[in-house]
């Protein structure tokens, strides 16, 4: 970027100096607008973009804080560099609360002078760089996502054929039994391979945001009731207990049914997953503001390291469950999305070899 692309706007109530300003850091390549009057400089301010602006601090009409004012409010994205006679304590404290970047003291140093805009002028460059990068970074993602999205989508009818004829055969009194086991791994493959594209598809539309909520008013207490039941079996097969230990006074909630009983899906599975001859507790509490659901198990449990990072998209972890249970990594990341799409929250309360907890707060909905 050359230093001509860089604007300053120069306003000091004292023109001796306004003038010798302009024309110091005209000299070194920079476009310059200059002004004797604070309002005039807040009217530039608004007409037009700077990338840096000098300002005095006390002037007449208005003092250098209002100008910084001013820029803080409208949020513009400008650089402030502030020249005073009077420099104190207390004004540098207020100059920085105010977002100023740099101070030059009068009488002012020419060579000091060049320098500071020098440094702000290589500020400004390595953010734009930055916010360049950053778009493209953007565009590159959205392109994976579009990518992923289109893949999952494309994948998900063969699997599902796939599954549709393991099970078909499977049911054949004349398919030679020999050859069923071997159909129910490659049924079991498929199903994975299914939960996988299926998860896939749900991160990349929530990352390219067009993953929206279909509202409904729900019991959510048959909601988790039927969840209870949809495991009961998978529970008993590991000696486990699922009990619903307390209910909501009002059950009623306005959410997106499919994703909410998603996330129950999830965590009651995890729970199963990670938990020998043990019990799964499930809670839930009304409140005025919302419901909050608890998950709690007495089962592995959760290391301090990989909590920090187990809710995060970003972060594939892969941990066999008990009886050696593998997972695609991205059901909880999936469940913190769908739950923050309700404006609501998921915690985790977990330690190694005696279980977690896991709390989402769902808030009403505003009709």
């Amino acid at each position: 970027m050359a230093t001509n692309q860089i604007s300053i706007l120069i306003v000091d109530d004292e023109e001796k100096i306004c003038n010798r300003l302009a024309t110091v850091i005209q000299r070194e390549g920079y476009a310059v607008t200059a002004t004797t009057q604070p309002d005039k400089a807040i009217e530039y301010l608004s007409q037009q973009q700077f990338d840096i602006i000098l300002t005095d601090l006390n002037m007449p009409q208005k003092s250098g804080f209002q100008i910084m004012e001013y820029i803080q409010q409208t949020g513009l994205n400008v650089l402030i560099i502030v020249i005073t006679g009077y420099a104190s304590v207390d004004t540098a404290i207020q100059s920085i609360k105010l977002g100023a970047y740099d101070f030059i003291q009068k009488p002012f140093d020419i060579e000091t002078l060049k320098l500071t805009i020098k440094r702000a002028a290589l500020t400004i460059k390595l953010r734009r760089e930055n916010e360049r990068y950053i778009e493209e970074l953007k565009k590159l993602n959205n392109l994976k996502n579009e990518f992923i999205s289109v893949v999952s989508h494309d994948l998900r009818s063969p699997l599902a054929t796939i599954g549709a004829y393991v099970k078909y055969l499977t049911k054949k009194d004349d398919f030679p039994q020999q050859y069923v086991r071997y159909l129910h791994i490659i049924g079991e493959i498929a199903e994975n391979l299914y939960a996988l594209v299926n998860e896939l598809l749900d991160i990349s539309k929530i990352e390219l945001g067009i993953l929206h909520l279909n509202y409904e008013d729900v019991d959510i207490n048959a909601v988790i009731h039927s969840t209870i039941e949809n495991f009961s079996t998978l529970a008993k097969e590991k000696n486990n207990e699922i009990v619903y230990s307390q209910k909501p006074d009002n059950p009623i909630i306005r959410i997106d049914k499919i994703k909410i009983l998603q996330v129950l899906n999830n965590l009651i599975s995890n729970a199963i997953k990670f938990t020998e001859s043990g019990t799964i507790e499930v809670s839930a509490i009304s409140s005025i503001n919302g419901i909050t659901i608890n998950v709690k198990d007495n089962g592995m449990g959760i290391d301090e390291e990989l909590k920090k990072s187990i809710l995060d998209p970003y972060t594939i972890f892969h941990t066999n469950g008990t009886r050696g249970e593998t997972g695609t990594g991205l059901g909880l990341a999936i469940c913190k999305r769908f739950v923050e799409l309700h404006g609501g929250t998921i915690a985790l309360d977990s330690e190694l070899g005696k279980g977690s907890t896991f709390t989402i707060y769902i808030p009403h909905a505003i009709h």
